[in-house]
Protein backbone atom coordinates (compact mmCIF):
# COMPACT_ATOMS: atom_id res chain seq x y z
CA UNK A 1 0.00 0.00 0.00
CA UNK A 2 2.50 2.39 0.42
CA UNK A 3 3.94 2.52 -2.85
CA UNK A 4 0.88 3.48 -4.18
CA UNK A 5 0.19 6.11 -1.65
CA UNK A 6 3.25 7.65 -2.20
CA UNK A 7 2.77 8.03 -5.46
CA UNK A 8 -0.50 9.41 -5.11
CA UNK A 9 0.22 11.83 -2.80
CA UNK A 10 1.20 14.68 -5.16
CA UNK A 11 -2.71 14.56 -6.53
CA UNK A 12 -3.85 14.24 -2.95
CA UNK A 13 -5.48 17.62 -2.68
CA UNK A 14 -7.02 17.70 -6.17
CA UNK A 15 -8.78 13.99 -5.23
CA UNK A 16 -10.13 15.96 -2.20
CA UNK A 17 -11.04 18.79 -3.81
CA UNK A 18 -13.07 17.06 -6.24
CA UNK A 19 -14.47 14.46 -4.09
CA UNK A 20 -15.76 17.79 -1.35
CA UNK A 21 -16.24 20.41 -3.41
CA UNK A 22 -19.63 22.05 -3.18
CA UNK A 23 -19.20 23.34 -6.93
CA UNK A 24 -17.95 19.88 -8.95
CA UNK A 25 -20.86 18.78 -11.41
CA UNK A 26 -19.64 15.10 -11.77
CA UNK A 27 -21.90 12.90 -13.92
CA UNK A 28 -23.10 9.74 -11.28
CA UNK A 29 -21.43 7.22 -13.91
CA UNK A 30 -18.75 8.99 -16.34
CA UNK A 31 -16.72 6.82 -18.53
CA UNK A 32 -13.44 6.12 -17.47
CA UNK A 33 -10.77 3.66 -18.07
CA UNK A 34 -10.74 0.22 -16.18
CA UNK A 35 -7.33 -0.30 -14.24
CA UNK A 36 -7.21 -3.07 -11.77
CA UNK A 37 -5.54 -2.42 -8.24
CA UNK A 38 -3.15 -5.47 -7.52
CA UNK A 39 -4.96 -7.94 -5.47
CA UNK A 40 -2.74 -7.35 -2.52
CA UNK A 41 -4.08 -3.82 -2.26
CA UNK A 42 -7.64 -4.34 -2.75
CA UNK A 43 -9.22 -3.60 0.08
CA UNK A 44 -6.62 -1.62 2.04
CA UNK A 45 -7.19 1.99 3.50
CA UNK A 46 -5.46 4.24 0.85
CA UNK A 47 -5.99 7.31 3.00
CA UNK A 48 -7.84 8.31 5.83
CA UNK A 49 -9.39 12.16 5.76
CA UNK A 50 -10.64 14.27 8.38
CA UNK A 51 -13.68 16.40 7.41
CA UNK A 52 -13.59 18.83 10.27
CA UNK A 53 -16.15 21.83 11.44
CA UNK A 54 -13.10 23.64 13.00
CA UNK A 55 -9.72 22.66 11.72
CA UNK A 56 -7.49 24.70 13.45
CA UNK A 57 -8.76 22.90 16.41
CA UNK A 58 -8.46 19.31 15.24
CA UNK A 59 -4.84 20.33 13.76
CA UNK A 60 -4.13 21.47 17.48
CA UNK A 61 -6.14 18.27 19.01
CA UNK A 62 -3.75 15.81 16.42
CA UNK A 63 -0.34 17.96 16.87
CA UNK A 64 -0.60 17.20 20.68
CA UNK A 65 -1.97 14.15 21.09
CA UNK A 66 -0.79 11.69 18.13
CA UNK A 67 2.47 13.88 17.59
CA UNK A 68 1.25 14.33 13.67
CA UNK A 69 2.63 18.00 12.21
CA UNK A 70 0.20 19.61 10.13
CA UNK A 71 1.29 21.19 6.97
CA UNK A 72 -1.59 23.98 5.58
CA UNK A 73 -1.44 23.34 1.63
CA UNK A 74 -3.33 24.64 -1.06
CA UNK A 75 -6.79 22.49 -1.91
CA UNK A 76 -5.66 22.00 -5.70
CA UNK A 77 -1.77 21.82 -5.56
CA UNK A 78 -0.13 20.96 -2.41
CA UNK A 79 3.20 21.57 -2.89
CA UNK A 80 2.60 25.26 -1.77
CA UNK A 81 0.67 27.07 0.41
CA UNK A 82 -2.97 28.23 0.06
CA UNK A 83 -3.03 31.95 -1.75
CA UNK A 84 -5.41 34.28 0.08
CA UNK A 85 -9.01 33.85 -0.35
CA UNK A 86 -8.13 30.40 -1.99
CA UNK A 87 -9.42 26.96 -0.36
CA UNK A 88 -6.67 25.13 1.79
CA UNK A 89 -6.10 21.40 2.68
CA UNK A 90 -4.35 19.73 5.53
CA UNK A 91 -1.38 17.24 5.14
CA UNK A 92 -0.58 15.24 8.31
CA UNK A 93 2.95 14.02 8.58
CA UNK A 94 4.90 12.18 11.17
CA UNK A 95 8.89 11.70 10.46
CA UNK A 96 8.52 13.83 7.39
CA UNK A 97 5.59 10.67 6.17
CA UNK A 98 1.80 12.45 5.55
CA UNK A 99 -0.19 10.07 7.40
CA UNK A 100 -3.78 11.79 6.82
CA UNK A 101 -5.54 15.04 5.71
CA UNK A 102 -7.81 16.91 7.00
CA UNK A 103 -10.46 18.82 4.50
CA UNK A 104 -13.07 21.65 6.10
CA UNK A 105 -16.77 20.86 6.51
CA UNK A 106 -18.56 24.15 4.87
CA UNK A 107 -22.11 22.10 4.60
CA UNK A 108 -22.42 23.60 1.06
CA UNK A 109 -23.96 20.46 -0.02
CA UNK A 110 -26.76 17.97 1.69
CA UNK A 111 -23.81 15.03 0.74
CA UNK A 112 -21.06 16.36 2.07
CA UNK A 113 -19.49 13.63 4.56
CA UNK A 114 -20.87 15.22 8.20
CA UNK A 115 -17.65 16.19 10.65
CA UNK A 116 -15.59 13.03 11.28
CA UNK A 117 -13.00 10.44 9.57
CA UNK A 118 -13.42 9.30 6.13
CA UNK A 119 -11.68 6.52 5.13
CA UNK A 120 -10.84 5.56 1.57
CA UNK A 121 -10.47 1.79 0.42
CA UNK A 122 -8.64 1.02 -2.45
CA UNK A 123 -10.89 -1.57 -4.95
CA UNK A 124 -10.46 -2.89 -8.27
CA UNK A 125 -13.02 -0.89 -9.96
CA UNK A 126 -15.06 2.17 -8.18
CA UNK A 127 -17.77 2.18 -10.48
CA UNK A 128 -18.44 -1.62 -9.61
CA UNK A 129 -18.18 -1.13 -6.04
CA UNK A 130 -20.88 1.46 -6.21
CA UNK A 131 -23.18 -0.79 -7.55
CA UNK A 132 -22.20 -2.44 -5.49
CA UNK A 133 -23.23 -0.65 -2.55
CA UNK A 134 -26.67 0.30 -3.98
CA UNK A 135 -27.18 -3.06 -4.17
CA UNK A 136 -26.58 -3.52 -0.44
CA UNK A 137 -28.12 -0.66 1.09
CA UNK A 138 -25.70 2.02 0.97
CA UNK A 139 -26.11 5.33 -0.73
CA UNK A 140 -23.99 7.46 -3.23
CA UNK A 141 -22.81 10.78 -1.43
CA UNK A 142 -20.16 11.53 -3.94
CA UNK A 143 -20.32 10.18 -7.79
CA UNK A 144 -17.62 8.81 -9.39
CA UNK A 145 -14.60 11.03 -10.67
CA UNK A 146 -11.57 10.91 -12.18
CA UNK A 147 -8.31 12.52 -10.75
CA UNK A 148 -5.37 13.13 -12.90
CA UNK A 149 -2.55 11.67 -11.55
CA UNK A 150 -4.32 9.70 -8.96
CA UNK A 151 -7.13 7.46 -10.29
CA UNK A 152 -11.06 7.16 -9.76
CA UNK A 153 -12.48 7.94 -6.48
CA UNK A 154 -16.05 8.39 -4.92
CA UNK A 155 -17.62 8.84 -1.70
CA UNK A 156 -20.66 6.23 -0.11
CA UNK A 157 -22.62 5.50 2.27
CA UNK A 158 -22.84 2.50 4.38
CA UNK A 159 -26.73 0.94 5.46
CA UNK A 160 -25.24 2.95 9.02
CA UNK A 161 -24.84 6.12 7.69
CA UNK A 162 -21.13 6.07 7.69
CA UNK A 163 -18.99 7.38 4.51
CA UNK A 164 -16.64 5.56 2.70
CA UNK A 165 -14.38 6.70 0.24
CA UNK A 166 -13.77 4.20 -2.45
CA UNK A 167 -10.35 4.72 -4.67
CA UNK A 168 -8.99 2.91 -7.64
CA UNK A 169 -5.33 3.89 -8.58
CA UNK A 170 -4.58 4.82 -12.51
CA UNK A 171 -3.13 2.44 -14.57
CA UNK A 172 0.16 3.70 -13.46
CA UNK A 173 -0.66 3.48 -10.19
CA UNK A 174 -2.20 -0.06 -10.23
CA UNK A 175 1.09 -1.65 -11.89
CA UNK A 176 3.24 0.29 -9.47
CA UNK A 177 1.13 -1.28 -6.85
CA UNK A 178 1.54 -4.26 -8.41
CA UNK A 179 5.08 -4.65 -8.35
Amino acid sequence: MSRTVSQSRHGLAAVLSVALAACAAIPAMAESPSPQASNSEKGSVWWSELVSANPQKSRDFYASVVGWTPKIVAADDNTRPPAPGESDYTLFTADGTEQAGLTTYDAKQPNDPKPGWVNYIQVGDVDAALVQALQKGGKVLKAPADVDNVGRIAIIQDPDGNPVGLYQPEPNEAQVAAH
